[in-house]
């Protein structure tokens, strides 16, 4: 979808409202004519000094204020109908854009940094707003105003029309200049602050290690070489601005000496009588209005017009072709209790050679429970990520049951298997709130969150707290511990476990008691469904049906705790030095 197709869409969306809008914003234009006019009637029968026409005088002094309560009501009106479908296209165009993020792979996201996402859904897409809102609004009764005043005026005199015309000839050349110039402008100007606020987001992020580092002064330097190009752009589109408002300025300081001069010269030579030059003068007023909004209005325009091109950015940004076709419920159900297998995996990064995984295969059976054991580095991530297809793995290497998992939308995929990721998320609400995110119905009861609650060992945590499940735990969780916010999140996976979970490395901020408690609660509420634990830990693997051991990207064993103790010199010596460190930690 384009740029105008983009436009037509949002205002055929809200076609009612601004067909209302043009309606009371053409009869405020009306009513700012009209009482000029019965101003110079007014003025003209007084003019006349005579005695007769009292009655009449009283007349149009009603009709103006009549003209002028109703031109207030109408007014009201018309804002209300043109600035409502601003905010509703504001709120469309991020729902809109949520979506449309959600289902883009990782290597969208890897590409643009959030901040910069998160740019384009405030800074541009309110850009968008001001222009479907204040802008239609400005541009309509700009419209109007310079369309009916012109007539009213030649209705006067077309003479003194044709004089007052020449100065606003003249703005209009000078203000069609600058307004290409402030076009590339207000990209430039987008585009800095899609930057500042992607390296904002990069440093809030790695505060902790700029702190320990005392990388303050250096952060700092970078982010004000940011502002300050941000800072140049603005003030250029801030000198054509200011060029701009003096220039309307003296075409409606010029316009009005036209009229005083000439429209006075044809007084004295009963041309024009005093009330046809005070409605000149009123409706001259009336013109420059307009006039004067011609500089916002190009940058409403301009901010709108490069808000919906950043906007594009993601909304025309592509979906993987099976991420586009869902199946039926009827076909997810029939993948429960499927297998996944691996068959000769190799992965490696789109900018690196280097393979991270190296010819991996092995099978999780329906209701089994694998382990996967390896050091840092060693692959353990990016088999997760391949696994719940994170990653855009290649062809013919994981199925389930027996059909390729490239042929499947990611969404559905993820109605299978259930990831629970070392870093985990926790948005700022309450315990229990955090929780019922893993619920897609969200229809989970009470007593379902106290359970899972008790399963991943944080019942006794939580109690503590001064308002138990209520307790709010902060961005991030920042309120919580390091080994409360894994067992938080095991607790959110558990409320609606899918046929495999998958828990990578979920245990590593809690102590050996903790971890094994965890895992026999685990294994119990998850008796048919799949697991793949993945641990540097043994302890937390020595009940597994399987163990694969991954080495540098490679499985160099596999097989249950007992036998590869026996057989893999490597988890051999993992496991005694493990235990030589649980008991050192004991005493």
């Amino acid at each position: 979808m384009n740029t105008r197709q983009l436009i037509s869409h949002y205002l055929y969306m809200n076609r009612k409202s601004y067909i209302f809008a043009i309606i009371f914003i053409f009869l405020v234009n009306w009513l700012q004519v009209e009482i000029p006019r019965y101003i110079q009637l007014a003025i003209d029968l007084i003019d006349d000094a005579s005695n007769d026409g009292h009655q009449q005088l009283q007349t149009y002094v009603a009709i103006v204020v009549g003209m002028s309560v109703a031109m207030v009501v109408v007014r009201i009106l018309s804002r209300v109908y043109a600035l409502n479908p601003g905010r509703i296209a504001e709120a469309a165009l991020k729902n809109r854009l949520l979506k449309q993020l959600n289902r883009l792979p990782n290597s969208y996201h890897e590409k643009f940094a959030s901040g910069r996402l998160i740019s384009i859904m405030n800074n541009d897409v309110m850009g968008v707003r001001l222009m479907f809102g204040i802008g239609f609004l400005q541009f309509f009764n700009t419209m109007f105003a310079l369309s009916l005043t012109p007539i009213w005026m030649w209705r006067i005199s077309p003479e003194l029309t044709m004089y007052s015309v020449i100065p606003i000839s003249i703005a209009f050349v000078i203000f069609r200049i600058g307004f290409k110039r402030m076009k590339v402008l207000h990209t430039e100007h987008m585009n800095r602050l899609q930057s500042l606020s992607a390296q904002l987001m990069s440093y809030l992020s790695g505060i902790d290690l700029i702190k320990n580092q005392r990388m303050s002064p250096w952060v700092t330097t970078e982010i004000e070489k940011l502002n300050q190009q941000l800072l140049r752009c603005r003030m250029q589109i801030t000198r054509i601005q200011v060029f701009f408002l003096p220039v309307l300025d003296y075409a409606n300081d010029l316009m009005k000496i036209l009229i005083l001069g000439l429209g006075g010269y044809m007084l004295m030579n009963q041309e024009l009588t005093l009330g046809e030059i005070t409605a000149f003068l009123t409706y001259s007023v009336l013109l420059a209005m307009p006039l004067m909004q011609l500089g916002r209005i190009a940058t409403i325009y301009q901010r709108g017009i490069v808000g919906i091109q950043s906007a594009q950015t993601i909304l025309n940004a592509k979906i993987p072709e099976t991420d586009q076709t869902r199946l039926a419920d009827e076909d997810v159900e029939q993948l429960k209790g499927e297998s996944l297998s691996v068959r000769n995996l190799s992965f490696h990064y789109p900018n690196d050679e280097r393979l991270i995984l190296d010819n991996i295969s092995f099978d999780i059976p329906a209701g089994k429970k694998v382990g996967v054991l390896g050091g840092i580095g060693s692959g353990k991530t990016t088999l997760v990520n391949c696994l719940n297809h994170h990653l855009d793995v290649p062809t013919n290497a994981i199925f389930l049951g027996g059909k390729d998992i490239t042929d499947f939308a990611r969404s559905d995929l993820r109605r299978y298997v259930k990831t629970v990721t070392q870093d985990p998320y926790l948005f700022s609400a309450t315990v229990e709130e955090n929780i019922r995110f893993g619920n897609a119905n969200n229809d989970a009861t009470k007593e379902q969150v106290d359970e899972v609650l008790s399963l991943s060992q944080l019942v006794n945590d939580v109690a503590r707290f001064e308002d138990g499940d209520q307790t709010l735990v902060g961005e991030k969780g920042i309120m919580l511990s390091g080994g409360q916010k894994q067992r938080l999140s095991i607790a959110r996976a558990l409320l609606e476990p899918a046929d495999l979970v998958i828990m990578d490395n979920v245990l590593s901020a809690v102590d050996y008691e903790t971890e094994r408690k965890i895992l026999n609660g685990l294994f119990e509420r998850l008796k048919h469904q799949s697991v793949l634990v993945v641990s540097h830990r043994v302890n937390a693997l020595e009940y597994m049906d399987e163990i694969i051991v991954l080495n540098e990207g490679k499985i160099i064993a596999k097989g249950d705790h007992k036998t590869l103790l026996k057989t893999c010199p490597y988890y051999l010596e993992t496991w005694q030095l493990q235990q030589n460190e649980a008991e050192a930690s004991a005493c």
